[in-house]
């Protein structure tokens, strides 16, 4: 943990300062510890930083209680990393309402593959065995399953994955000293070997109602692909996919009968088309390993030249690229480029996603 770390917990136990405000502080005066040792009259200098919002920046009380929290931290193996980090999980990075500090535990790797599975806690047992069998198909693959440790879908994902041993992440909506629901108590210790659990929220936070909504988008942006499992009109697990649809991330959901309450959201969805259909576990598998495989082999019969092959190659190993950060990636100007992602699309190598997002087929 760098010094920074310090001194971005005591910023956010401050009241009035939110993580909008930090980013906006720390682009101004390149460090948590440089804001927090700035003064009044430099700190209001900043757009829309009024006195309300920085009375409690530098207080001695809450820099004690940040040590406080950090010390528990290194005596409890909880990681923490911070936005401004290279070892924060790079998809989420590239959020807009990113967290500015995660707190987390156990032992996984953030650059791995990541799907996200979520649903009703008040699942049926179609949707329980589709869960499970998703998770089965992703044995020896090297993907980890997210989730929200929540009854119900959540944990189905979760023990399956527990089961086979596949990585798995719980991502919380309260502190890490605390564990909800407690049915799962045992199940997270569990995945702590092969995963664990993650969390914006300082140590000794409660899982209060409004903190669910705004831990989903993080269980959204950390994954490329979120699949739903039932849902009603208004699941949480709704709210999940509207923030990956808004991350312009994949999204799948399992149909279910016009008359079964909680598969009305799921079909909403695809009727919508804000999701795409699953009609099988495996549908999973191309936006993966396979799908790579399948390029590899087209690659092998269809000629390339340079610009297309180091654009395969870039595609290949972040999985997505938008097109004006391909062009700052390439040193291309968008106008030259455009016409050469045509000709891959031509050549059915790469396909176009919504937000000007390119990918392999």
């Amino acid at each position: 943990m760098n010094i920074d770390t310090l001194y971005l917990i005591a910023l956010r136990f401050c009241p009035n300062v939110g993580d909008l405000t930090i980013k906006k502080l720390r682009s101004h005066f390149g460090s948590a510890k440089n804001i927090w040792n700035a003064s009044s009259k430099e700190l209001t200098s900043i757009f829309k930083v009024g006195e309300k919002t920085i009375r409690y920046i530098g207080d001695e009380n809450i820099f004690k209680k940040a040590e406080r929290e950090l010390q528990y931290c290194k005596d409890n193996q909880i990681h923490i990393t911070h936005l401004f980090e290279d070892d924060y999980p790079f998809l989420l990075k590239e959020c807009q309402d990113a967290p500015i500090v995660l707190y987390s535990k156990g032992n996984f790797n953030w650059n791995a593959p990541l799907l996200t599975i979520v649903g009703t806690r008040k699942m049926t047992s179609y949707g329980k065995n589709f869960t499970e069998k998703l998770v089965e198909c992703l044995e020896g693959k090297n993907i980890t399953v997210v989730s929200g440790l929540a009854l119900g879908i959540d944990g189905t994902a979760h023990k399956k994955a527990v089961e086979l041993n596949i990585p798995t992440l719980g991502v919380l909506a309260h502190g890490l000293k605390n564990l909800y629901p407690y049915q799962h108590k045992m199940l997270a210790t569990r995945m702590l070997s092969n995963g664990g659990i993650i969390s914006e929220f300082s140590l000794d936070v409660k899982p209060d109602r409004s903190n669910f909504i705004q831990r989903n988008r993080i269980i959204a942006g950390l994954s490329p692909v979120s699949v739903i499992v039932e849902s009603a009109y208004g699941g949480g697990a709704i709210s999940t996919i509207k923030f990956a649809n808004s991350y312009n991330r994949e999204i799948f959901a399992l149909p279910g009968k016009i008359t079964d309450v909680v598969s009305q959201g799921c079909n909403r969805l695809i009727r919508n088309l804000e999701a795409q259909i699953i009609t099988r576990p495996e549908d999973i598998l191309e936006y993966f390993g396979e799908k790579t495989k399948k390029t590899i082999q087209a690659e092998l019969f269809i000629e390339l030249n340079a610009e297309e092959k180091e654009i395969i190659r870039l595609l290949k190993d972040k999985g997505r690229y938008q097109i004006d950060a391909l062009a700052l990636e390439l040193n291309m100007p968008t106008y030259r480029l455009m016409p050469v992602l045509l000709e891959l699309e031509l050549k059915n190598l790469i396909k176009p996603l919504p937000g000007k997002f390119f990918e392999l087929m």
